[in-house]
């Protein structure tokens, strides 16, 4: 009976049906240790990377470098800063990007940008017998999304009535509103990962820049956010093992394998 089913044409089909899984098993391994080296490789870059900075075809400044790979225990070690600031956050952690911007324009450049219809000194106001103050707005507009405006009040101090003598006594400020377009995110280059910020802002850049996207295969809301669940999927083929009842023998108990063409109603 052995003998037999070791020279039947199921045992045959089940012998390669098991060979084609060790070599899936197989080429499974192979592939996730590829990865693995993949992301050491991407996460020694990250650690010894230095900031690049470019512009754009538009004139924006933008300032790239190279990104952590990992889960959040991984990053502990990686990167203790970065590890930190994912821990302060609410929920599960997708991607994270740590940022120092700094903001500096000079005296040539103001002047060309100064909203001189909207700059406005005030009628000077007594505050006491040789005291007066004035206020006013300075506006600096380089684009609808890039400006800045500053409010403040001067105060003027009398020295002598006669003659006039007038000397600064203070200066401060009262509001001041700022708006900056950025835009920042994570790409590959190159096949490597990139945390990227950018801006038109004049006098734009970047003290530090630092970013982990948490590794995709660990983190188990990628699953969820990326399989949405949907009726009629559609057709797929596969190797399969049925069993039954062979009812035009007898109604024996057997195996059946080979291909499976397989229409799926619903996934989850």
């Amino acid at each position: 009976m052995a003998w037999k089913f070791l020279n039947s044409r199921l045992f045959v089909v089940g012998v390669i049906v098991l060979l084609i899984m060790i070599a899936a098993g197989e080429c499974k391994r192979i592939i996730d240790n590829n990865r693995e080296i993949n992301i050491h490789e991407q996460n020694v870059s990250a650690l010894t990377d230095s900031l690049r900075f470019e512009r754009t075809r538009n004139g924006a400044l933008l300032v790239s470098i190279d990104g952590y790979i990992s889960t959040e225990k991984e990053l502990k070690l990686l990167n203790k800063g970065l590890w930190d600031e994912v821990t302060k956050q609410k929920g599960k952690v997708i991607s994270l990007t740590n940022t120092v911007i700094k903001l500096r324009i000079d005296s040539a450049e103001l002047a060309k940008h100064v909203d001189r219809l909207k700059v406005y000194i005030g009628e000077l106001e007594k505050i006491d017998t040789n005291h007066f103050e004035a206020p006013w707005v300075l506006p600096y507009k380089f684009d609808n999304d890039n400006f800045f405006s500053v409010n403040g009040r001067t105060r003027i101090g009398v020295l002598h009535n006669n003659p006039l003598y007038l000397v600064h006594d203070t200066t401060y400020l009262t509001s001041f509103e700022n708006s900056i377009k950025l835009t920042w995110g994570e790409k590959v280059e190159k096949n490597k990962l990139r945390i990227f910020v950018q801006s038109n802002f004049p006098g734009f850049t970047v003290g530090s820049l630092e970013g982990v996207l948490i590794d995709p295969n660990t983190n188990p809301l990628f699953k969820d956010l990326m399989e949405k669940r949907h009726w009629f999927s559609g057709w797929s083929l596969g190797m399969g093992i049925t069993p039954g009842l062979n009812l035009v023998d007898g109604g024996k108990f057997g195996l059946t394998v080979g291909p499976t063409l397989i229409w799926n109603i619903y996934t989850w």
